[in-house]
């Protein structure tokens, strides 16, 4: 009886310890897929603020306040800009400098954007938005 209190009492207080390192591999091990290359005067990205030259992460949820706009750049050179009022999602982004093909998808809600593809402009593109989808293949 002794010996499980013992270890119960161990294991409730290893807990935290567990989680906290399993929460902090994740975000270590996660890659940025591009970078904000412009910011004014203010963006966040999933409640954390951006500024240029800040890492940007596939699952992100990008804001802009009412005169906030974001210029975002991914490894395969497409630009995003979202403007004023504006939020979108990078739901997923896949690119390998070895392939030729990119896929990405991302779900803007609100506002306005502009997405240019990147040099090589290949592979498959998607935007959805409340009012339906827009899928580009190339």
């Amino acid at each position: 009886m002794k010996i499980t209190r013992t270890f119960g009492r161990r294991l409730i207080c290893a807990l935290p310890l567990v989680v906290l390192c399993a929460t902090g591999s994740t975000v270590a091990n996660a890659q940025a897929i591009g970078k904000a290359t412009s910011v004014k005067p203010q963006a966040e990205a999933n409640a954390r603020t951006l500024s240029a030259g800040s890492d940007v992460f596939s699952q992100e949820t990008i804001h802009t306040g009412d005169s906030g706009m974001a210029d975002l750049r991914f490894q395969d050179n497409s630009n995003l800009s979202v403007g004023p009022k504006s939020s979108a999602r990078l739901d997923k982004y896949v690119y390998d400098p070895n392939k030729s093909g990119t896929a990405v998808a991302i779900e803007a809600t609100r506002g306005s954007f502009r997405f240019v593809t990147g040099s090589r402009g290949e592979g498959s593109y998607q935007v959805k938005t409340p009012y339906g989808s827009l899928g580009v293949r190339g």
